[in-house]
């Protein structure tokens, strides 16, 4: 099976794809001070949720890049629902390869990344096409110690410690405005949705070929949370400022 199919059982009905909750969204908005007819890209939006939040919050206009086929659908409807499309644009592609004809007040990369080949160059990317004075958010997984067990660590080479993304946010000329920190509560409900999926889709599917895969990679996945994962990994939301030149 391929991974992008594995991925789609076990993320996109999810109506958030990482472990964050409405309120740390709603949170992300007002640190990054969003202004009503603000323009706000979300490269990797998934079903659409932050933009239909800040949409709601502060009348925002906005564009979200997603290029799994059922998350885009599922965002156009939310955007529908809303009677928003025509604030509202969801493009189905791939995000890193996107280039937008204006810098927008806000770009946000939450849980996406990875496309970019971690949140470090993620950074880098947002910072290019945010305007002078704008704001970036990004929300991602960070090494919570330096002293990671190598064998676990060596499959995430991508992802900074926290001091480290902030050093790297400093080197692009911006500043840090604010975080927003997933409990682990948080990550345990997200990650316990995800095995959930993975369990309805056993359900739904008894004599699949590709069901031993599909056992094999949940297997994995806790393992790898319940072994390491949830003491070594924090996730968070950080909102930074793009100085005014």
């Amino acid at each position: 099976m391929h991974p992008d199919e594995i991925e789609r059982i076990a993320q996109s009905r999810l109506p958030l794809m990482n472990p964050v909750t409405h309120e740390m969204i709603l949170r992300a908005g007002e640190l990054a001070a969003i202004r009503q007819d603000a323009v706000i890209y979300d490269l990797g939006c998934g079903n659409g949720t932050l933009l239909s939040l800040w949409y709601d919050a502060y009348g925002i206009r906005g564009t979200g890049i997603e290029l799994r086929k059922e998350s885009v659908a599922a965002a156009k409807r939310a955007v529908d629902e809303k009677g928003a499309a025509d604030r509202i644009q969801i493009i189905e592609g791939d995000a890193a390869a996107w280039e937008p004809e204006e810098e927008a007040d806000v770009v946000v990369a939450i849980g996406s990344a990875f496309i970019f080949g971690g949140a470090v160059p993620a950074l880098a990317h947002l910072e290019s096409i945010t305007k002078n004075g704008g704001t970036l958010v990004i929300g991602d997984r960070y090494w919570q110690s330096t002293s990671v067990p190598p064998e676990f660590a060596v499959q995430w080479p991508e992802i900074p410690t926290e001091y480290g993304l902030v050093a790297a946010a400093r080197d692009l000329g911006l500043r840090l405005c604010g975080v927003i920190r997933a409990s682990p509560d948080d990550h345990d409900r997200y990650e316990s949705a995800i095995w959930q999926q993975c369990l309805r889709w056993f359900d739904k599917h008894p004599s699949h070929p590709d069901r031993e895969e599909m056992e094999e990679y949940l297997c994995k996945i806790q393992d790898e949370y319940l072994v390491y994962g949830r003491e070594a990994f924090g996730w968070a939301i950080w909102v930074f400022g793009k100085d005014t030149k």
